[in-house]
C-alpha cells in the first residue's frame, strides 16, 4: 500500500472528509469535500488555510454565503444541446443565477472591512445575470407551470379554452333538461372518452342519438356517444388545447436559446460557487470544533 494512502487510512483523514462535507450545502461542494486531498507544498498549504480563515472572518460575524441552490450544469447542457429544458430544469438555472448573483455580491459587499481578498478574487468570475434570472423566474407560477399570461399569445389561447369550455357546459346542461334528448340516454349524467364529453346511450337508442361512438360496453349494451351537437365544440377545445401546448414548447425553446448563450459562464459559476461553498464547509466545522489555525515551519518539526 502507498505510504501515503496508508498514513491517511491511520489518520482515519476520511472521517475528516466525510465531517467536512456534512457541513456543505450544495451536492457539489459535499463532493468537493469527500474527494478533498493532501497538498505536500507550502504555496497550496497555505492558499487552502488562507481559504477557510478568510471564511471563517465571515462566519465569527455570524455572516455566512448565500448559496441557495446550484444546479448540475453538466447535464442542464447536455440536455439543452439534445433538445429543449424542462420548467424544472430552466427553473434550477434561475435558482442557480441568483445564488451567483447573491454569493458575488455577499462577497464583495463584506470585502474591505472583513480582508477575504482570496475568497473575493475567487468569486470575480461569477455572473449577474438578471435579465435572464427574471425573465424564466416571472414565466412560471409556484406550481413550475408556465404562467396563463406568460406571453399574449398564451394569454389570448387560454381565454379562448375558458370561453370555449363555458359554452360545451351550457350545451351539455341544456341537452340534459331537453326530455327529447335526455329520454335516450341511460342517466341524466354526462361521462369522457379521449377527452371528449359522451353520454351512456341504450343499444336499442343508438340511432336515436346522432353523433360519433366512443366506446361500447362490455356487454354491448352500452354505448359511449358525442352527441352530433358537441362535436363542433369538442373539436375546438382539442385545437385550442393543441395550440396551448404549442406555444409553452416554444416558450421553453426560447428559453433554452437564452440560457445556451450563457451556458460557458454556468459551467465555470458552478464550479467557482462549490469551491466557495467547500472553503465555508471547512470553516463551519473548525468554528463547531472551535479549532485554531495551525503555524506553518519549513523545518519539519511539530
Amino acid at each position: 500500500m502507498d505510504i501515503v494512502l496508508k498514513t491517511l487510512n491511520t489518520l482515519e483523514f476520511n472521517k475528516i472528509q466525510e465531517k467536512v462535507s456534512s457541513f456543505a450545502k450544495s451536492t457539489q461542494s459535499k463532493t468537493l469535500a469527500l474527494n478533498a486531498k493532501i497538498y505536500d507544498n507550502q504555496t497550496e498549504i497555505k492558499k487552502a488555510l488562507n481559504y477557510t480563515k478568510e471564511a471563517k472572518i465571515l462566519l465569527d460575524f455570524a455572516l455566512d454565503i448565500p448559496i441557495g441552490f446550484v444546479a448540475n450544469i453538466s447535464e442542464i447542457q447536455k440536455n439543452a444541446l439534445i433538445s429543449y429544458l424542462s420548467e424544472e430544469e430552466l427553473i434550477d438555472v434561475a435558482k442557480t443565477l441568483r445564488s451567483s448573483r447573491l454569493v458575488k455580491k455577499f462577497l464583495n459587499d463584506n470585502s474591505e472591512d472583513k480582508k477575504i481578498p482570496q475568497l473575493v478574487e475567487l468569486a470575480e468570475n461569477l455572473i449577474s445575470a438578471r435579465d435572464l434570472e427574471e425573465r424564466i423566474t416571472i414565466t412560471f407560477d409556484d406550481n413550475l407551470e408556465i404562467k396563463k399570461d406568460a406571453t399574449q399569445e398564451l394569454k389570448g389561447l387560454w381565454s379562448s379554452l375558458y370561453d370555449n369550455e363555458k359554452n360545451l357546459k351550457n350545451k351539455v346542461s341544456d341537452l340534459l333538461n331537453s326530455s327529447e334528448f335526455s329520454k335516450h340516454i341511460q342517466e341524466n349524467i354526462y361521462t369522457t372518452r379521449d377527452d371528449r364529453i359522451v353520454f351512456q346511450v341504450m343499444a336499442s337508442n343508438k340511432t336515436k342519438v346522432p353523433g360519433i361512438v366512443h366506446d361500447v360496453s362490455a356487454s354491448a349494451k352500452t354505448f359511449y356517444i358525442e352527441p352530433a351537437q358537441l362535436v363542433p365544440l369538442n373539436n375546438k377545445i382539442r385545437e385550442v388545447k393543441s395550440k396551448i401546448h404549442a406555444e409553452c414548447i416554444k416558450i421553453l425553446v426560447e428559453l433554452t436559446d437564452l440560457v445556451k448563450e450563457h451556458i460557458d459562464e454556468l459551467v465555470l459559476c458552478e464550479k467557482i460557487m462549490s469551491e466557495v461553498d467547500f472553503h465555508f464547509a471547512k470553516a463551519r466545522y473548525a468554528v463547531k470544533l472551535r479549532a485554531v489555525e495551525p503555524e506553518l515551519c519549513e523545518d519539519k518539526t511539530v
